[in-house]
């Protein structure tokens, strides 16, 4: 039986902010993208670098290359004007990619399938950077995307063990799958971290098909932040070495790729 579709023209939802620039993290770093940014997460990453985006707030924002024009607009925004500014901001810098990342943009479900279907249908990619914990929300936006870039979440990083979520996240991916679609993981990990997390999270994405690329992130403030140290550094490489040698064992893809966007002072 055919889904509904909801009515597209009472659709809203609710935004953190937009601009273009380099996809910093994942396999496809170095990417030129359009990021639109959902506004509300509930994780509790202690790691996290847009906490910013963690809570719906009256507005949002629209970066430009000059930030002296960067437009502030009301949320929540209608659906129709955010495919059509989305649209016309992705042509205007000659990209055909769209970042829909967060906050969690699975936890607006309806409004990010209806938004990934406007913009697919405009003839642009769509990349969906989630935190993996939504398996049923991801039902309704799976169709609609090009690329699923899911997290891992470590209980040392949440203080949550959130394994069944990720689980539950995965078995939509294979009930769902589509060839023409790529699906990676992607793991922090920080000095809290422990190798057998690691290995955990890996076994976890191998039990459902380890052609998945794992990409294994050290915390950027660990790696390279003005407040660490030698030590601090030398000990979270030497952890993410022993991480990527682990998983390496159980997957066929796994890569170590810090944060990039903050090596070049971008956003």
């Amino acid at each position: 039986m055919e889904t509904k579709q909801p009515d597209t023209k009472t659709l809203t939802g609710h935004l953190s902010e937009m601009f273009c620039s380099l996809q910093g993290e994942g396999l496809f770093v170095g990417e030129r993208q359009v990021f639109v940014r959902t506004a509300g997460c509930v994780a509790t990453c202690s790691w996290c670098d847009t906490v910013y985006s963690k809570v719906q707030t009256p507005r949002f924002v629209t970066h430009h290359d000059d930030e002296a024009r960067k437009r502030w607009r009301p949320n929540p925004v209608a659906l129709d004007d955010v495919v059509a500014d989305v649209t016309t901001f992705a042509r205007g810098h000659g990209v055909t990619n769209v970042s829909i990342t967060g906050g969690e943009p699975l936890e607006q479900p309806e409004f990010v399938a209806a938004l990934a279907r406007g913009l697919r249908a405009a003839g642009l990619r769509i990349h969906l950077e989630t935190a993996g914990l939504h398996g049923e929300a991801l039902r309704r936006v799976i169709d609609h995307v090009d690329v699923v870039a899911m997290d891992v979440k470590l209980p040392s990083a949440t203080g949550i063990r959130h394994w069944g979520d990720h689980r539950g996240f995965l078995e939509t991916i294979r009930e769902r799958r589509n060839p023409a679609r790529v699906v990676f993981a992607k793991v922090v990990v920080d000095l809290n971290a422990s190798l057998a997390e690691i290995e955990q999270a890996a076994e976890l994405v191998a039990e459902f098909d380890r052609s998945i690329a794992l990409i294994i992130q050290p915390e950027s403030e660990a790696l390279f932040g003005r407040s660490t140290t030698r030590e601090r550094t030398r000990a979270l490489l030497a952890l993410v070495d022993a991480g990527a040698g682990a998983a390496g064992a159980r997957l066929d893809t796994v890569r170590v790729i810090p944060q990039t966007h903050k090596v070049l002072h971008i956003r």
